[in-house]
């Protein structure tokens, strides 16, 4: 096991007040918090007219996103008006019954079955970036979350519209996702206090004109694979699925680009900052990257990787699901309740917003060993204490977890383990690594390294 603790934000002795809390989170929404956040279990505030309570153990966990998910269904309006603009009524954001007609089209879509299926076309992909690296000199220096976001919206593409886009387009496809996500605001004080959803934000309109060119890009590919040769995409089975499925389950053009964007926005950005965090993390233990590269080489030898490969790669599993619990991509999951409730003798009133923060679960000092440390050992099969499946959420839980769980990790295991199977990297002597954290969490500055081949 290793002694690494990586960078976290500073925490606080005491709990901020209002106006400290709202500076702090202006800059980060992880700066917020104390060190008595990662003891307690559930916790409120109220800033201004907004009641704010934290759900920050397993069995309070399971009851809003499990028992009594129902209540907690609704995205919180700040999510909602954040990302409305560029996900309409797509199902991350959706409720009710259009959101279940989406859950039942989409879930099919993932499934063991089907990542299998996508599994070749992965490889091909991260073949392609690999000849790419090949022609960096070593001690190159590379900005490593650039990279990794080409790389995960070349794959998007690839699954989700077919082989229509080159390396290039794909990327610049992924760059208009994250100017949007760098333009969204990273708070909106509006929505925050309860005032009127008509009130605009700040940066409204540039969001706007980004999305409408997004929505652009996306409606020209939807054309384009609608004809194509290709029935394994997402596309064409969302064109194929609803027609077999009937009316009942029919969406309009405009709701399944809807789902495209929303699927393309989830894997693009959580993929690439899981591996990006994940290059960072191994470059710090050497004895865990040499045990990767053990592992690599005695499952993968030289050959072509094969979906069944997936599975024997357990310790290249435990580093990325070790990642994901100390830099969780999505930080908070923020609900909003639709009806008033009771928890642990706390009165939750309709409206009030509920947040679920894998960031504080993951690292609660009652669920954890070492809460801080990286240690991916604690993920092995045969590790003598098995984390709680509820406080170990990077991918939510319940009815409303990522459908595309399976299919992420598949894509993110396989990108790291073919990569590193031919190439180091290494942070620059006298780089600080420090995080951001608006709508996703993800390291700073891009994170250069530098590249050496194996």
């Amino acid at each position: 096991m290793t002694d690494f603790i990586p960078p976290y934000p500073k925490r606080h002795p005491a709990s901020l007040g209002p106006l400290d809390t709202l500076n702090h989170l202006r800059r980060d929404f992880l700066s917020i918090w104390p060190e008595n956040a990662f003891e307690r279990q559930f916790m409120a505030s109220k800033i201004i007219n907004r009641t704010i309570f934290i759900a920050n153990c397993p069995e309070v966990v399971r009851y809003v996103l499990v028992t009594n998910h129902a209540n907690y269904e609704k995205k919180s309006p700040l999510i909602r008006k954040v990302l409305a603009p560029l996900l309409g009524d797509g199902a991350f954001v959706s409720d009710g019954a259009l959101w279940q007609k989406q859950s039942a089209l989409t879930g099919p879509m993932f499934s063991d079955g089907q990542v299998i299926g996508h599994s070749d076309k992965m490889w091909l992909v991260i073949e392609a970036c690999g000849q790419r690296w090949a022609n960096f000199v070593a001690g190159d220096i590379i900005p490593v979350l650039p990279e990794m976001r080409r790389l995960s919206a070349a794959i998007s593409c690839r699954i989700l519209f077919g082989a229509q886009l080159d390396e290039a387009q794909a990327a610049q496809l992924g760059q208009s996702f994250t100017d949007y996500q760098t333009a969204a605001e990273q708070l909106d004080m509006n929505t925050l206090f309860g005032l009127p959803s008509w009130i605009p934000g700040i940066k409204a309109n540039k969001t706007a004109k980004i999305a409408k060119a997004i929505h652009g890009q996306i409606d020209k590919l939807m054309t384009e694979g609608g004809g194509s040769p290709d029935k394994d995409t997402v596309l064409a089975r969302f064109l194929t699925d609803q027609k077999q499925a009937g009316p009942k389950y029919a969406l309009t053009h405009e709701q399944i680009r809807n789902e495209l964007i929303t699927l393309f926005m989830a894997a693009h950005e959580n993929v690439a900052t899981t591996l990006a965090w994940a290059w960072y993390l191994i470059s710090q233990c050497p004895e865990v990257e040499q045990r990767l590269h053990d592992e690599i080489e005695g499952v993968l030898g030289q050959r072509t990787a094969v979906f069944g490969d997936v599975a024997q790669l357990h310790y290249t599993r435990a580093i990325i699901k070790e990642t994901l619990r100390l830099y969780p991509p999505l930080p908070l999951l923020s609900r909003e309740a639709s009806a008033e409730d009771t928890i642990r003798k706390r009165h939750v009133s309709a409206g009030s917003i509920m947040l679920v923060s894998p960031w504080l679960l993951h690292r609660h000092k009652l669920y954890w060993d070492k809460p801080d440390h990286f240690i991916p050992e604690r993920f092995l099969p045969d590790a003598p204490v098995l984390p709680d499946p509820f406080a170990y959420i990077p991918f939510s839980v319940g009815p409303r977890a990522c459908v595309a769980e399976h299919f992420a990790m598949a894509e993110t295991l396989l990108c790291l383990a073919l990569l590193a199977r031919r190439f180091r990297l290494r942070v620059p002597s006298g780089q600080t690594v420090t995080h951001e954290c608006r709508l996703t969490l993800r390291p700073k500055d891009n994170l250069l390294m530098q590249i050496t081949p194996r």
